[in-house]
């Protein structure tokens, strides 16, 4: 309720991160996380800093590690906790894309990487909203989950 009375606008990215979730076929589950991972540290960055958006839309994208990582850091002071992940979920994103029949995605390692997509949405999320106590509450589950 307090959401809705505070016009509260997620990031579109959770759309994709819930068909990520939702989804059987763990080679769509991957490319969905992944495209939810762009998504929202797009929608990050241009809710943080506003003048961004020209940039992150018109431009090619810097690869997400750098976005997760240098970029982040530049605007926040941290790196998302799961940089590295990403990096690699994007590496096995673009082979599913690229080259389909080469690779096998198991059940377990999509939603494996679902969870570290998560972990990293909600990550950002608490910089945006450092005194949301239940965005706080999901993020250290996330991270405690290792």
């Amino acid at each position: 309720q307090k959401y809705i009375n505070e016009n509260y606008v997620p990031f579109f990215a959770l759309r994709h991160l819930h068909r990520a979730m939702t989804e059987s076929n763990p080679r769509y589950k991957w490319i969905d996380a992944t495209i939810s991972a762009e998504l929202a540290i797009k929608e990050f960055l241009i809710r943080m800093e506003p003048t961004l958006e020209a940039l992150l839309m018109e431009v090619p994208s810097p690869p997400l590690h750098k976005l997760y990582g240098s970029v982040l850091k530049n605007y926040t002071g941290v790196e998302s906790p799961r940089k590295t992940k990403i990096q690699k979920g994007v590496a096995t994103r673009n082979v599913l894309v690229h080259k389909p029949e080469t690779v096998e995605i198991s059940s377990e390692e999509a939603n494996k990487y679902i969870h570290d997509v998560q972990t990293a949405v909600y990550h950002l999320l608490t910089i945006l909203h450092p005194h949301d106590s239940t965005l706080r509450s999901l993020a250290i589950t996330h991270l405690d989950d290792e």
